[in-house]
């Protein structure tokens, strides 16, 4: 089968695959920064299991998927296109509790197993292919009798500082690592440290699920009698963070704004017949909180509840709001409003850095700095007002060569996994 994914993955061989993660320091206006270093009994536990990774045999139909928030859609979306053509892979899960869950979105297609088990890690030596979002057990040198494609949980270039970004850290080691656009291959080539070839243009298999998901079903499940109203999803960025020596704090309540800027918001939703629902970083739950009308939050349990994951979730509403959050490159394969609420943006540039910069020049939706900025930029979409439509278009173009539901399997067929 001859594609521009088997292009792109099974006929480029390019002599090096990535820059191992380190733990270098480099100096720079603010001074030296120096990445946390792993301790050394799981250094010397994870070069033990490298070495025996490289003389452990293959099994050649063996498929195992790995992510770090176990609940991811790119997995999700792989295990199910793997099931259609006849596979079983095995999930590694870092939470086994997780186990139930995952069974039940996949629907028992794929196997469980605890990542930090023997029988989860013999699934990992001897398996020939391994897709994880990030690493399984450092990652560090890859053996060429096995594929590692790190698929991420973000698309590039999101903003967000990471791996060679962020001063003092590696790449990451993988053999492919792909993304949706040439401007995406480009950023992830940097990051990772890994060949451009290596990068193949194939789409992220999150989206497949984003694109097939029942809108008008899942609105109406969350939303109720109010799914008639217009509705927008907030995706806040996490902001409470340590990387290194380089610290960047969240003051306020799991949304990035005061508790007074959001009471002027709810009461500014009440009067346009609209509504705002949060999907708040599990870290920030805690923190959020206020009796309000318009805006409320959606929980985990809740979307568990439903079944639903967060790319399956994203079509039910009527446009989106973030800041740095990569989700704003997938979300223009819907071709909805966005919003950019980042007042703190020169903190995060100081505190984490942006890889993309002037930020606001880059992103497709309005840029506000403060509550009456966002406000009136509800008003627009509440209204059915799209001022920066045609902008989204461009970026839409940009950021995705593929805009059709079939990543997962343009990323298989370029693997030579193939239907049996």
């Amino acid at each position: 089968m001859t594609s521009r994914a088997s292009t792109d993955i099974a006929d480029t061989q390019p002599d090096s695959v990535g820059n191992r993660a380190g733990a270098a320091t480099e100096s720079g206006g603010s001074g030296t920064v120096r990445a946390p270093r792993a301790s050394w009994r799981r250094r010397l536990a994870h070069g033990a299991l490298e070495a025996v990774n490289w003389v452990v045999p293959k099994t050649p139909d063996r498929v195992v998927l790995h992510s770090t928030i176990d609940l991811e859609d790119g997995v999700l979306a792989l295990a199910e296109e793997l099931h259609a053509r006849g596979w079983t892979p095995t999930v590694l899960l870092e939470r086994p509790s997780r186990a139930a869950r995952v069974q039940r979105l996949t629907g028992g297609t794929v196997s469980t197993l605890p990542k930090k088990s023997l029988r989860g890690v013999l699934q990992y030596l001897t398996a020939r292919y391994v897709v994880t979002t990030y690493s399984v057990f450092g990652d560090s040198s890859l053996p060429r009798s096995q594929t590692l494609v790190n698929i991420w949980h973000g698309e590039a270039p999101s903003g967000k500082v990471i791996a060679r970004f962020f001063p003092g850290r590696g790449g990451l080691r993988c053999h492919y690592a792909p993304v949706t656009s040439t401007v995406g291959r480009a950023f992830r080539s940097t990051e990772f440290g890994i060949h451009p070839l290596r990068v193949p243009i194939v789409g992220a298999a999150r989206n497949d699920r984003m694109l097939r998901a029942d809108a008008e079903g899942t609105r109406r499940a969350l939303l109720g009698d109010a799914a008639d109203q217009p509705t927008f999803l907030w995706l806040p960025t996490f902001r409470e963070s340590v990387l290194g020596t380089i610290s960047l704090s969240a003051s306020y309540p799991g949304v990035p704004f005061s508790a007074a800027d959001l009471q002027r918001l709810d009461e500014s939703l009440v009067a346009q017949g609209a509504a705002v629902v949060v999907k708040l970083h599990p870290h920030d739950a805690a923190s959020f909180s206020g009796d309000f009308k318009a805006i409320r939050v959606l929980t985990q349990e809740e979307m568990e509840q439903h079944g639903l994951t967060l790319y399956t979730m994203l079509p039910a509403f009527d446009g989106l709001l973030t800041d740095v959050s990569s989700i704003w490159v997938d979300y223009l394969l819907l071709d909805k409003p966005m919003i950019f609420a980042f007042p703190d943006i020169q903190n995060y540039r100081v505190g984490r850095g942006l890889t993309i910069e002037p930020y606001e020049h880059w992103v497709p939706g309005p840029f506000v700095r403060d509550i009456d900025g966002l406000i009136a930029a509800l008003a627009d979409l509440a209204e059915g007002r799209d001022p920066m439509a045609h902008e989204r278009g461009l970026a839409r173009l940009r950021f995705h060569e593929h805009r059709d539901d079939r990543s997962a399997a343009r990323l298989l067929d370029g693997l030579g996994i193939l239907q049996r």
